[in-house]
């Protein structure tokens, strides 16, 4: 009978762990696990940021969708839509658009015969008159000038590369992780149009 108890007890036990494993949440693994790229749990709206730049540089499809919101729009400059709207396509670019948009460039940078640490280059600088939120919650703009390069292009080379602003509007989950729901491109104040913007140089691989 004593054997019998302890043989139920034990059985309670176990079933009690399995099922406080089971329902409490948990942080999702990261995207693409590897060494050679950087991941930050995104804990703050910076931080994807942080994990767009690394993304794109280490040219992981996965990683930069991880990125993304499921309802992710990219809206190109109005100035730029107008023209070169005649030549492509800048509508509806949504989150199967962009999935598809960074596997032709990633695919295209890595044809150019450059060393792998020259096919990507990502750079967001903050803009001191617009910083970002201080502890935010549910969703955030978090504004950057940026300089993008990838490799081979005819609009973004190291010889042009596209230089813009962007405002980004984070989401964040039940988790408290964010993500991006918006990329707003727009054109830098002092555009003479010698630069591109990474809608333009991105538009081309649609």
């Amino acid at each position: 009978m004593r054997k019998r108890f302890i043989f139920v007890l034990f059985l309670l036990t176990l079933s009690a762990a399995v099922s406080c494993s089971f329902f409490d949440p948990r942080d999702p693994a990261d995207p693409d696990p590897g060494e050679e790229i950087p991941w930050q749990q995104p804990y703050a709206p910076s931080t994807v940021v942080i994990n767009i730049e690394n993304s794109m540089e280490g040219r992981s499809v996965s990683m930069t969708m991880a990125c993304c919101d499921s309802s992710y729009m990219f809206i190109a400059d109005g100035a730029d839509t107008t023209e070169f709207g005649g030549s492509w396509n800048f509508s509806s670019w949504d989150y199967e658009v962009e999935q598809n948009t960074m596997m032709n460039i990633y695919n295209a940078v890595q044809g150019s015969g450059l060393p792998e640490d020259s096919l990507i280059s990502v750079i967001m600088n903050t803009i001191s008159s617009l910083p970002d939120p201080v502890a935010p919650t549910d969703s955030a703009e978090i504004w950057r000038d940026y300089e993008i390069v990838a490799a081979g292009s005819d609009y973004c080379g190291w010889d042009s590369p596209t230089k813009g602003r962007v405002m980004f509007l984070m989401v964040e989950d039940t988790y408290g992780l964010w993500s991006m729901k918006r990329w707003y491109d727009y054109r830098p104040d002092d555009y003479t149009g010698e630069f591109y913007t990474w809608g333009v140089a991105k538009v081309t691989y649609r």
